[in-house]
């Protein structure tokens, strides 16, 4: 088995190893890193020299498209004679699936042969069962297969569209029969009906034609609109209710209506009762809303005197001008007693020096002081490093450790910035004072060194440059280098230029 891949090793020139995840069973590693060139997080499989081919498989595959998977694939290379793929961040379980082959043939589990072999006695054969009458059964279902189409092929064929051609041909003939001839009888016009008498047949001699059975008259009734709308009434819903009440033996008056003698005995003598007591709640309710206005005045004025009495407490009252030795020399110098206020000038930065200090050890990075001064040449490419640690805190050696620049003369900061940082977390903070003791200083921000570039804006407390002679850049906690860092101990400060405007 090949030996796993540790934290801070390089894969393939480009990605160093951060942590292993994991490792399966069969040896492959999910590892999680950093792209050195592109500065960003991935996630990188090494298969083990068995599942190698399938993982280069699985990656061409999904690069292609033939096979869907949730990863992103990046890079593909080999190391040590292992393929290895470079994904974005992914979890475990999706990657480790690229190892196992989509298609493989099924393996049944061992534990259904043993189960078997218990209950039975012996284990399955692994040979196919065969019978002697396997050829006449087969045969039988050949020939059933052949003689299938002959008989359908005697069943006779229904055509629906003959079937209803023949019908309406047949409908056709039955109208277009003649009738026997009758006498024409003018009909009778009764009422809002049309009658028409009945038709008698001639006599017929019997040696002409058969003697044809009594026909029953037949009756034609024809209705018109005018007169169904004259003489028939029209039935409201009024009617239909009255007739109904009718029908069920209630009395009703000539509207339809039931009338009061046929209700019971106790709903004919009810009578509405009127309630006067909504009448006395009136006032009441209004009394109520005076009260709740009243005691709301009283809390508001209760409140406007205090809020006006903490305000005066406090000196917030309007403060008393007073008149500058400034502002009385510019009015007495200006002609025509004209008073002007004059421009005031900021004070721009200049680093006169840099130096460290160790709360607690001292002695600790003191051999690197001599490159403290590439941190303000000007030179973003000349870089100071402290020493590399296993732990962000220093190595458990110091709680902190703080970089201090100092002015030629209390100036006024708009921004501080720190370049040519090459790692990633970490804590620091930042600190102006007048004086070169920290703990009198004022601290203005906090962030971590993530970023090749940070940048702290500075404001005073009306917004504008905050004036000050010593820059603390306070390390409470190391960052983890994003390359050329050890792999046992990976957290140290890098910084190639510290900028102060």
């Amino acid at each position: 088995m090949s030996q796993p891949i540790e934290a801070g090793a390089v894969i393939g020139g480009r990605y160093q190893v951060t942590d292993l995840v994991m490792t399966s069973a069969d040896g492959d590693e999910v590892l999680q890193g950093i792209d050195q060139v592109l500065n960003r997080p991935v996630s990188v499989l090494v298969g083990s020299p068995a599942n190698s081919e399938q993982l280069s498989m699985s990656a061409r595959e999904i690069a292609t498209g033939e096979r869907y998977a949730t990863v992103q694939v990046l890079d593909l290379g080999i190391t040590e004679g292992r393929s290895y793929l470079v994904t974005n961040l992914a979890e475990s379980a999706d990657l480790l699936d690229l190892v196992i082959q989509s298609d493989a043939p099924y393996v049944e589990p061992f534990y259904t042969d043993t189960l078997g072999t218990e209950i039975f006695g012996v284990s399955r054969s692994k040979e196919p069962v065969t019978y002697e009458d396997d050829a006449e059964y087969y045969e039988d279902l050949r020939s059933q297969e052949e003689n299938r189409p002959a008989v359908l092929g005697k069943l006779p064929e229904i055509s629906l569209g003959d079937k209803f051609s023949g019908l309406k041909d047949r409908l056709g003939r039955a109208k277009s029969a003649p009738s026997p001839a009758a006498p024409v009888v003018p009909p009778t016009t009764v009422g809002s009906t049309t009658e028409q008498a009945p038709t008698v047949s001639p006599a017929v001699p019997a040696a002409a034609a058969p003697v044809a059975p009594p026909v029953a008259p037949a009756a034609k009734v024809t209705r018109f609109a005018a007169a169904d709308s004259a003489a028939e009434p029209a039935v409201t819903s009024a009617a239909a209710l009255a007739a109904a009440q009718k029908s069920r033996g209630v009395p009703v008056d000539n509207a339809g209506q039931r009338v009061a003698s046929s209700f019971p005995a106790a709903a004919q003598s009810y009578t509405e009762v009127a309630y006067d007591d909504y009448e006395e709640e009136e006032p009441q309710e209004g009394g109520k809303k005076t009260t709740r206005l009243l005691v709301g005045a009283i809390l508001c004025a209760v409140l406007v005197a205090a809020v006006v009495f903490a305000y005066n407490a406090l000196g917030g009252g309007p403060a008393t001008p007073v008149a500058s030795t400034s502002s009385a020399q510019a009015s007495e110098s200006t002609p025509g007693g004209s008073s002007e206020s004059p421009n005031v000038e900021l004070i721009k930065p200049k680093i006169a020096d840099i130096s460290r200090l160790v709360p607690g050890n001292q002695t600790l990075n003191a051999e690197t002081d001599n490159t403290l001064a590439k941190a303000i040449d000007g030179n973003p490419a000349s870089l100071y490093k402290s020493y590399s640690y296993t732990s962000p805190q220093f190595g458990g050696l110091a709680p902190n450790m703080v970089l201090v620049l100092e002015l030629k003369e209390p100036s006024d900061i708009s921004e501080i910035q720190l370049d040519g940082l090459n790692g990633t977390g970490g804590a620091f903070e930042i600190r102006v004072g007048d004086s070169n003791d920290l703990a009198e200083a004022k601290v203005l921000s906090s962030g971590s060194f993530t970023g090749p570039t940070v940048t702290v804006p500075v404001s005073g407390e009306n917004g504008e440059a905050l004036r000050g002679q010593y820059v603390f850049l306070n390390v409470t906690e190391l960052p983890r280098r994003a390359s050329g860092a050890n792999g046992s101990r990976p957290y140290g400060l890098q910084i190639g230029e510290f900028r102060v405007s």
